[in-house]
């Protein structure tokens, strides 16, 4: 089965020993976009969308799916759309392929992007997730915070799990680590998530907004969308002794296309969230 990536631009035409070939970095986002897609889908970007979106409402056959955000490697966040006939119907969900974001962590945009399709549950695993509580505190709401609002008028749980900070875990990590604020961090943390607990909790949304503190090192930091279900994305980075948490490789992958592994570590996951203690 085919698929095809799909985008517009100029774009550079060389000749190598006879051979005409074409280069450019209109030539590198469709092809990231193609790696996106799966057998039997033809997605476009936004660009290419607002070009020829007239001509395409004059075929009747054809149909053009909602915008969606799609993380693409070396590119970033991209607002692409599925085409496909009434025939056939649209992909029922994104299936990311496995990816790894070698720099660290994502960006707060593609962090959204991530999250944008849950329906049931996000669940977002850290040792002290101080930039995550930071999203609330010290960026502007259209960033994060409102995205995390709509999905909760959605009906969706959101889960944060922090290490407990008076366990003797978090005590010798800290000390291994060098990190002589890292237990005081995680309260403020804590303080700053239950602050924003209590706001959500005043707007009556549909969704609920739970913290939870472990007291079992996770060994890797883990954002989890729709893990029960098919749809289920994971990223995930390994804490590496020597390298700054922000600065451990990231990898994406789908519940879809790469069982096993995302079995294995929801497993774990889920281990921890039912020893948890909920605050």
């Amino acid at each position: 089965m085919t698929k095809a990536g799909l985008t517009i631009g100029t774009l550079e035409e060389i000749e190598i020993s006879g051979i005409r070939d074409l280069l450019g970095a209109t030539v590198d986002r469709c092809a990231r976009i193609q790696n996106a897609a799966i057998p039997g889908q033809i997605l476009m970007d936004a660009t290419l969308h607002d070009v020829v979106l007239s001509f395409l409402k004059d075929h009747p056959n054809i149909c053009v799916s909602p915008p969606k955000t799609m993380n693409l490697r070396g590119i970033g966040a991209v607002v692409t759309y599925e085409l496909s006939t009434k025939v056939d119907g649209f992909v029922s969900y994104q299936r990311i392929p496995f990816t790894v974001s070698e720099k660290g962590r994502l960006l707060i945009s593609e962090k959204v992007a991530f999250m944008q399709d849950a329906k049931c549950e996000i669940i977002e695993l850290g040792i002290g997730l101080t930039t995550f509580a930071g999203y609330f505190t010290d960026r502007r709401p259209a960033e994060f915070k409102d995205h995390i609002v709509k999905l909760l008028k959605q009906g969706v749980t959101f889960k944060c799990m922090l290490l407990n900070p008076d366990c003797s875990v978090a005590k010798e990590y800290a000390v291994d680590r060098k990190e002589k604020t890292l237990l005081e961090e995680i309260r403020t943390s804590i303080r700053d998530l239950k602050e924003q607990q209590n706001e959500f909790k005043r707007l009556n949304l549909k969704g609920s907004f739970e913290i939870y503190i472990y007291r079992h090192f996770p060994y890797f930091h883990a954002v989890c969308v729709d893990p029960e279900m098919a749809e289920g994305l994971m990223t995930l980075s390994h804490y590496i002794y020597g390298t700054r948490r922000a600065e451990a490789p990231v990898f994406q992958f789908c519940k879809a296309l790469n069982k096993e592994i995302f079995a294995k570590y929801w497993f774990s996951i889920r281990e921890l969230l039912r020893q948890s203690e909920r605050l």
